[in-house]
């Protein structure tokens, strides 16, 4: 099933993840057995359009999220954050995680088009100056105005992506004011 399918058939609209993300700054090269290497910040419409991914479009399809009171947590909390990717196309672990985590982020009708990813090769070089320290891929940084609040390195052990994700963001929200309720 397509990705547009699979919007389509969850209810939510393909325009929400229009991937009007800005151009991004990368490179292209190959490993030795000939799996491509973006390098840079890579816009999310390439990872989703390019063959050579995939992975990512299987994964982004096939991923169903262990918890759904915590994607509906995120979803409560989607504009009070912004999501630093950095991951290697070439790497397992980031293959494997990279997909969901952009899965529970279109469940939780986040703006994707706001996911700064970046691609490292082999030496955990990006070409470019990634905004955070990071030792491993890949690691999911989660910022509030500009600050990180928290970061999810590979997929966690014992748990999810979502669950960890909405427990970075209950502890960066904790205290703030309610939300005013919607007037009738």
């Amino acid at each position: 099933m397509r990705l547009s399918q699979l919007l389509l058939a969850t209810g939510l609209l393909f325009s929400t993840v229009s991937f009007a993300q800005s151009q991004g700054s990368f490179t292209e090269s190959r490993t030795a057995d000939g799996v491509k290497v973006l390098k840079g910040k890579v816009p999310l419409q390439t990872l989703m359009n390019d063959s050579a991914f995939r992975w990512f479009y299987t994964g982004v399809n096939k991923y169903q999220p262990g918890s759904s009171a915590a994607v509906d947590f995120i979803k409560s909390k989607r504009t009070k954050f912004n999501v630093v990717a950095i991951g290697g196309t070439w790497d397992p672990a980031s293959q494997d995680a990279l997909p969901k985590l952009v899965k529970i982020l279109i469940l939780a009708s986040y703006s994707t088009e706001t996911i700064d990813i970046y691609g490292v090769d082999q030496k955990n070089d990006a070409g470019v100056n990634v905004p955070f320290k990071f030792k491993r891929i890949p690691t999911f940084i989660i910022t509030r105005e500009g600050k990180e609040v928290g970061r999810i390195n590979g997929n966690p052990e014992g748990s999810n992506i979502e669950t960890e994700l909405s427990q970075i963001l209950l502890k960066a929200t904790k205290n703030d004011k309610p939300d005013p309720a919607p007037e009738q």
